[in-house]
C-alpha cells in the first residue's frame, strides 16, 4: 500500500494529536507506520520507504517560533559519521512542517534498561558501565571537534541495541561552541545539567565541557543506582549542588576501580577549568580502564600473571629519523614510561597497526609512498586503528588534506617547528588526559 488519504480526524489517535498521521505519505516517498516517541518540541515516527524499501525514523517538530529549526539538528547530524551517532538520510518539508529522515534504530533507551535491571535488583558491574560509557563519550568527542555542543545528555537520549551498538540520540538543542550562553532561556534536563548551565555562567569556548559533565552524572547513577545531585526542578537541583560534592562513588561501589570513580569525580567537578577537558581524553581513560580491567578478569593460568598493566603505547611515524627521535625523546618526557614504537614510512606504519593497535599515533603527512592521508584512509577501509588516537604532526597540511582528515575523524594536529614539545604536550594532554602526563 502506497500510502492512503488522510482525513484531518487521523492526526488525531486515543485524544492525542499527531504531526502526521498512520498511513500519511510525505513527499510520495515516506509512509508514517507508527508514532514511536514524543517530547516537548515534537515527535518522531517509524516509516516505511518506498523508494528504498527500508524502515526508517521521521523526526517533525511542532510549528513554534521559540523552538529551534529542525535543519539545525539536521546540518548537526548530516556532519557526523560515527558508530556512536544516528546518521542522517534527508531533510524535507510536508504541508509546511520540516522532516528530517534518520536511520531507524532498533533498541531501549538506557532509561529503559536501567528500570528493568534495577527492578530486578540487579546492578550494572564497572565493565558494563564502562561498555555504554565509552561510546557515549567517543560520539561526543566527535560532537565537540565539530565546535558543537549537544546541551541534552541524559539517558533518555542514549539507545542501546541488540547488536550493542550505543547511539547519542536527540540533537534538538544542539549549538554551537561560542553560542551556549545566548539564548533567553535553560535548555536541557536539569538533573543532568552542570552548574554553568543552571547559572548561566558557561564561558565561551567551554560549552563542551556541560556534556561531559552530564556524561559524569550518568557514570555515576550507573554505578551508584542514583544521581549524585538529588531533585528533579532546577531549584532542587541548584540547592543539592549548593551542599557539595557528591559522594565518594568508592564508598558506594568497593568493586569500582579506583580509577574509574576518579574519572568520574573529575567529570563530575563544579568546577570547569578543573573538570577533565575534553571527550576524547574521558574515552581515552575509559579504555585504558577497559583494557585493564579485562586483563584483572581472566581466569588463571599457568603463565604467572605480569606484575602490572601494560603502559600506554605511541607509534611514531615520520620518515625524518632525526626528527622521530626527537618526538621519542619528548614523549618519554610527557608520558614517562610508555610503549614507543616508529615507522618511517607508511607501509612500514601499517604493518605496525596490523601488528599491534597503538593507543596514539603521532603521523607526518608528507611521506615517500604512501603519505600520511592515504595511510589513514587504508586503516579506515581495513578498520583499524578505530580505538586510536590520531594526531597528525606535521610542518603543514593544505586545506583539502585537513578537510579529508576530518572526515576520516582525525582532527588533531601539531605543527612541526619551534616550541614541538609544548604544543605536543597541549594536545597530548587533551587527547589522554592529564593523569597520563608527567607532572613537572
Amino acid at each position: 500500500m502506497r500510502g492512503r488519504a488522510v482525513a484531518a480526524s487521523d492526526h488525531q489517535i486515543d485524544g492525542e494529536n499527531r504531526i502526521f498521521a498512520t498511513g500519511e505519505l510525505l513527499d510520495g516517498v515516506y509512509e508514517i507506520m507508527q508514532l514511536l516517541g514524543r517530547g516537548g518540541m515534537g515527535q518522531v515516527f517509524e516509516a516505511h520507504d518506498h523508494l528504498l524499501n527500508r524502515r526508517v525514523a521521521i523526526k517533525a517538530a511542532w510549528p513554534n517560533p521559540l523552538t529551534p529549526p529542525l535543519r539545525n539538528e539536521a546540518r548537526a547530524l548530516a556532519a557526523f559519521q560515527h558508530p556512536s551517532l544516528v546518521s542522517v538520510h534527508t531533510l524535507g518539508e510536508h504541508r509546511g512542517i520540516d522532516y528530517l529522515v534518520m536511520e531507524r534504530i532498533y533498541g531501549v533507551s538506557m532509561t529503559q534498561h536501567a528500570v528493568t535491571r534495577w527492578s530486578a535488583a540487579q546492578r550494572f558491574s564497572p565493565a558494563e558501565a564502562v561498555q555504554i560509557l565509552l561510546p557515549v563519550a567517543e560520539g561526543l568527542s566527535v560532537v565537540h571537534r565539530a565546535g558543537l555542543v549537544h546541551r541534552d545528555v541524559k539517558p533518555d537520549n542514549i539507545m542501546l541495541t541488540p547488536s550493542h551498538r550505543v547511539v547519542l540520540m536527540d540533537f534538538g538543542l544542539v549549538l554551537p561552541e561560542f553560542d551556549v550562553n545566548n539564548k533567553q532561556t535553560v535548555a536541557g534536563s536539569p538533573p543532568y545539567m552542570a552548574p554553568e548551565v543552571i547559572l548561566s555562567t558557561a564561558e565561551s569556548g567551554n560549552g563542551h565541557l556541560s556534556d561531559i559533565f552530564s556524561l559524569g552524572v550518568i557514570a555515576y547513577e550507573l554505578l551508584a543506582g542514583v544521581r549524585p545531585y538529588l531533585g528533579n526542578t532546577i531549584r532542587e537541583i541548584l540547592a543539592s549542588h549548593e551542599r557539595g560534592p557528591a559522594n565518594a562513588l568508592a564508598e558506594l561501589r568497593s568493586d569500582c576501580p579506583l580509577a574509574l570513580c576518579q574519572l568520574i569525580h573529575e567529570m563530575l567537578n563544579h568546577n570547569p577549568q578543573v573538570r577533565i577537558q575534553s571527550a576524547e581524553a574521558v574515552a581515552w581513560q575509559m579504555r585504558a580502564i577497559r583494557d585493564e580491567r579485562g586483563r584483572s578478569d581472566l581466569p588463571d593460568t599457568d603463565v604467572p600473571p605480569k606484575e602490572s598493566a601494560s603502559p600506554a603505547s605511541v607509534l611514531i611515524v615520520d620518515d625524518d629519523r632525526d626528527l622521530a627521535r626527537i618526538l621519542t625523546f619528548y614523549v618519554h618526557q610527557i608520558m614517562g614510561g610508555v610503549d614507543v614504537r616508529v615507522a618511517h614510512d607508511g607501509e612500514e606504519a601499517l604493518s605496525a597497526v596490523q601488528e599491534a593497535e597503538p593507543d596514539v599515533m603521532l603521523l607526518d603527512l608528507h611521506m615517500p609512498r604512501m603519505n600520511g592521508v592515504e595511510l589513514c584512509m587504508q586503516l579506515k577501509g581495513e578498520g583499524l586503528a578505530e580505538s586510536s588516537s590520531i594526531i597528525s604532526v606535521s610542518a603543514g597540511a593544505a586545506e583539502h588534506d585537513v578537510q579529508l582528515l576530518h572526515q576520516l575523524g582525525i582532527h588533531h594536529f601539531v605543527e612541526k617547528g619551534s616550541n614541538l614539545r609544548e604544543r605536543l604536550r597541549a594536545v597530548l594532554a587533551e587527547v589522554c588526559g592529564d593523569k597520563v602526563l608527567v607532572n613537572e
